[in-house]
């Protein structure tokens, strides 16, 4: 059977998700591929080889390059709406939504997130004012389809929308490990970037000091610093707490390896979402409009996750808290004992997110749209 050609573009941000595209499409033998990345995207890059895409410098370059392709998947639609409307029109194509208040549901600004957000603000006047971005977002509805990253977002858009009949729930999500560390310190990370907007980093700041833990626990913070500010806040946090707690943290990003190894050796995964946020602006929701890399992280890695009740529960075996003294109980009392408990509740997951599993489905959605006009 002659293979289906797929392009995937990746000219704003989620380069980490590319790559997870890139690690089951290499398998799939009834898809050719290739992606087209911005130079920023690129330097984030190591798992896709260099023979395996093209550095995109003008995104008007691409429109040329897809003569060949099939299908196109836009792994992020942010920017550069005139460029994916031609596309659009020449090509079968599904975009991925990572928030679905801005691209689909295409709810205005609200004025409340401009003061959060005062020093990027000439930033958000150029892509409003210049790059027209409001009107520009709605060349969205000209795809074929879309895909987004959780149930909970396909709920979402079902109810909110007459959107559902073009929008598949693509799951990435595949357990690439499972196992609990046996070292008697419990390692507790915390991953993706310290950030007061995504995550409810204060709050976290203000407990660790005053935790008394029966074990001994190492917190990492595996993800950049969002300010100075934020970086001083963890160094003088190391000074604050108790001898049963050890830090780490990073100064700035964190390749994928690293990553990698850091969240396998974890025994849990410290997931502090906030339940409201903000996206240019523009108000989203994580766990309804928006998903958290979170989910990903604890599925890929086979590990549990820490999440506040705020957060939608996923298809996983997770700790929720429901409240600070909650977190500061749980986080006192955690013992190896009860995270091996925990941990064999995972087994019946394991068995939906096997790599093989993922892949087939996946490689069946994206024949589907090559295939379907």
């Amino acid at each position: 059977m002659e293979k289906k050609t797929i392009a995937f573009i990746e000219l704003e941000t989620h380069s980490a998700l590319l790559e997870q595209w890139y690690l089951l499409v290499k398998e799939m033998p009834s898809i050719a591929f290739y992606f087209f990345v911005s130079p920023k995207v690129k330097s984030k890059i190591t798992a896709i080889p260099v023979d395996c895409m093209m550095v995109v410098h003008n995104p008007k370059e691409i429109e040329k390059e897809l003569a060949g392709f099939d299908a196109v998947v836009v792994n992020t639609f942010h920017r550069n709406f005139e460029q994916y409307r031609m596309i659009f029109q020449q090509k079968k194509s599904l975009v991925v939504l990572h928030n679905l208040n801005f691209s689909l549901f295409l709810q205005s600004v609200n004025a409340k997130n401009i003061w959060p957000e005062r020093k990027r603000l000439t930033y958000f006047l150029k892509l409003y004012c210049l790059e027209k971005i409001a009107s520009g977002r709605k060349t969205v509805l000209q795809a074929d389809n879309f895909g987004v990253l959780s149930q909970s977002l396909l709920d979402e858009v079902n109810s909110r929308s007459s959107f559902g009949a073009k929008t598949k729930l693509l799951q990435l999500n595949y357990c690439n490990s499972f196992s609990l560390p046996k070292e008697e310190t419990l390692q507790l990370v915390m991953p993706g970037n310290v950030s007061n907007k995504r995550k409810d980093i204060r709050t976290l700041f203000e407990i660790l000091p005053k935790l008394q833990p029966q074990t001994k626990l190492h917190f990492t913070f595996l993800g950049k610093p969002e300010s100075d500010a934020v970086l001083q806040q963890l160094e003088e946090l190391k000074q604050k707490c108790s001898a049963q707690i050890e830090i780490t943290h990073y100064h700035q990003f964190i390749p994928w390896e690293e990553y990698s190894r850091v969240i396998a050796k974890a025994h849990l995964l410290l997931c502090p979402i906030k339940n409201e946020t903000s996206f240019y602006l523009v108000d989203e929701i994580y766990g309804k409009t928006k998903v958290s890399g979170s989910e990903a992280d604890c599925i890929y890695n086979g590990k549990i996750g820490l999440f506040p009740m705020s957060y939608p529960k996923m298809n996983w075996h997770n700790l929720y808290y429901e409240s600070t003294s909650d977190l500061e109980s749980i986080l006192n009392n955690l013992t190896i004992e009860q995270l091996a408990s925990e941990y064999e509740n995972l087994q019946p997951y394991l068995e939906q997110y096997t790599f093989e599993s993922v892949k087939t489905n996946l490689e069946n959605q994206l024949l589907a749209l090559a295939t379907t006009k």
